[in-house]
C-alpha cells in the first residue's frame, strides 16, 4: 500500500483547478464567439472572477489561449493513441472516430469540459502559433501512422487522406449540434461508413472535371474591388480574424487606408464581400453541373473538384468559413445560414443520385456535409502535400471521398 501511495499521483491544488476551470471557460468561449472576442475580462466574467485574479493565472490572453489549444490537441492526439492498439486499418479509424464522437457526446452532456476547436489557430500570435502548431503537425504525424497500412502508398496521397480525415473530423463541429448527443455513437458509425466506403456506386476519375481559372485582373484593374477581395481573402485565410486588418491589406496591395476605404465601406463590408464572391464561385460550379446530361455523382464531383481545384489558384481561393469569427454576430449567423443553402444543395443531388444508381446508399445528409468540408479545407492542402501538382489535385483529394479509405489506402 506503501508503494501504491507513492506513485500515485499528487492531488490538484486549489490553484490547479482554477487554473483549469480558466482554460475550460476560454475554450468554451472561442467556440461560442471566436477568438476575437474571447477576451480576459469575457473570461473573468465568465467564471466570476475579477480580471486582476484571473492575471494570477494569465498574465496575457495569448498564453491562456495557446494553453487552450495545447489542451485541445493533447486530447486529439489521446485520441490516436488509443486507436493505435486496435488491429488493421479499418478498425483502426473505426475506433478513432467513435473515440472522437463520444468525446463530443460527453461535452454536449456536460460530462466533460469543452475543448478548442480548430477553426481559429491561424489567429494565433508568435510565439503561441509557432509552439501550437508543433504540436499540432505532431496530432497530424501521429494520424498519418494510424492510417498506415500493410501495404506501402504513396506519401503524397497518404498526406493527403490524413488531412481529409482531420479536415472531416473537424468539420463535423458545424453540424453535429443538429443531433441529439445520444444519437452520436450512430452518426460516428454512418460518418466511419463514409470516410471507409466513400459514396460513389460507380467507378469515377475526379481529375478531368475542371472549371477554367478566373481570368486575372488587367493591369489597370489592379486597384479593382476583386483586387480587394483576393488580398483579403488570402489574408484571412492565412491569419484568421487579424488578417482582416486594414492596415495589413492596404500593406498587402501596397496601397493607402484612404484607397482601402475607397473602396470598402468597412472592414466587415469587405469580409462580408469576400464571403459573397466565394458563394458565387460555389453557386456557379454548382450551376455549371446542371442539364448536360450528367448523373447526380458526376455532377458532385464535378463541383466539388473544380472548387478544390479553384482552392490551388491565387486568384481564385475561396474564404474558409473559419473567417466567420472575423464579423460581428448577426453577420456570423447570417453567412453561416446562406453556406449550409449550398451544403443542402449537395444533399440534395446526393439524394438524387441515390435514385439514378450513381450515389451508393449513406447517409446523405452527412455526405453533404463532407463535400463541403473537402471543399473548405482544401485550401491547406498544398501545406500538407509539399510540391503539389495544381493538375492533380482534385483527383488526390476528392477521390478518397467518392471511393474511400477502404480503396485508397489499402
Amino acid at each position: 500500500m506503501a508503494d501504491v501511495a507513492a506513485a500515485a499521483p499528487p492531488a490538484a491544488t486549489r490553484y490547479d483547478r482554477r487554473k483549469e476551470a480558466i482554460v475550460n471557460a476560454a475554450a468554451g468561449l472561442i467556440n461560442r464567439h471566436g477568438l476575437r472576442d474571447a477576451t480576459l475580462a469575457v473570461v473573468a466574467a465568465e467564471i466570476g472572477l475579477n480580471l486582476k485574479s484571473l492575471r494570477h493565472y494569465f498574465a496575457r490572453r495569448e498564453d491562456l489561449v495557446a494553453e487552450a489549444f495545447l489542451r485541445s490537441v493533447a486530447l486529439h492526439r489521446d485520441l490516436v493513441v488509443t486507436a493505435m492498439a486496435e488491429e488493421g486499418l479499418e478498425a483502426r479509424i473505426r475506433a478513432f472516430v467513435a473515440n472522437y464522437f463520444a468525446m463530443q457526446a460527453r461535452v454536449a452532456r456536460g460530462e466533460q469540459p469543452p475543448f478548442v476547436h480548430f477553426g481559429d489557430l491561424r489567429a494565433l500570435t508568435s510565439p503561441q502559433l509557432e509552439a501550437v502548431g508543433a504540436e499540432y503537425n505532431m496530432l497530424f504525424r501521429d494520424l498519418r501512422r494510424l492510417l498506415m497500412g500493410p501495404v506501402p502508398v504513396d506519401r503524397a496521397v497518404l498526406n493527403a487522406h490524413t488531412h481529409m480525415l482531420l479536415s472531416q473530423l473537424l468539420w463535423s463541429v458545424v453540424w453535429l449540434y443538429d443531433y441529439l448527443p445520444d444519437d452520436y455513437p450512430r452518426v460516428a458509425d454512418r460518418f466511419a461508413d463514409i470516410i471507409m466506403g466513400g459514396i460513389a456506386a460507380r467507378p469515377i476519375d475526379p481529375a478531368g472535371y475542371r472549371l477554367p481559372p478566373p481570368p486575372s485582373p488587367r493591369e489597370g484593374e489592379r486597384l479593382s474591388q476583386e483586387s480587394f477581395l483576393r488580398a483579403a481573402t488570402e489574408l484571412i485565410n492565412a491569419q484568421g480574424y487579424r488578417g482582416a486588418a486594414v492596415d495589413r491589406i492596404s500593406s498587402q496591395l501596397n496601397v493607402t487606408k484612404g484607397a482601402f476605404y475607397h473602396h470598402n465601406d468597412t472592414r466587415d463590408a469587405l469580409v462580408v464581400a469576400c464571403f459573397e464572391r466565394t458563394f458565387g464561385f460555389i453557386r456557379a460550379a454548382q450551376d455549371a453541373t446542371a442539364g448536360d446530361g450528367r448523373d447526380n455523382l458526376a455532377r458532385v464531383t464535378a463541383a466539388a473538384a473544380s472548387l478544390v481545384d479553384r482552392q490551388m489558384s491565387p486568384e481564385g481561393v475561396l474564404l474558409r468559413t473559419s473567417a466567420l469569427s472575423a464579423v460581428g454576430w448577426d453577420l456570423r449567423a447570417e453567412l453561416a445560414r446562406r453556406m449550409a443553402l449550398f451544403t443542402t444543395r449537395f444533399a440534395g443531388m446526393l439524394n438524387d443520385g441515390l435514385t439514378d444508381g450513381s450515389v451508393r446508399r449513406c447517409d446523405l445528409r452527412i455526405a453533404a456535409e463532407m463535400v463541403t468540408a473537402t471543399i473548405n479545407s482544401a485550401e491547406e492542402l498544398d501545406r500538407w502535400v509539399p510540391g503539389l501538382d495544381r493538375a492533380h489535385a482534385g483527383d488526390l483529394y476528392v477521390r478518397p471521398l467518392l471511393v474511400g479509405f477502404t480503396a485508397g489506402l489499402g
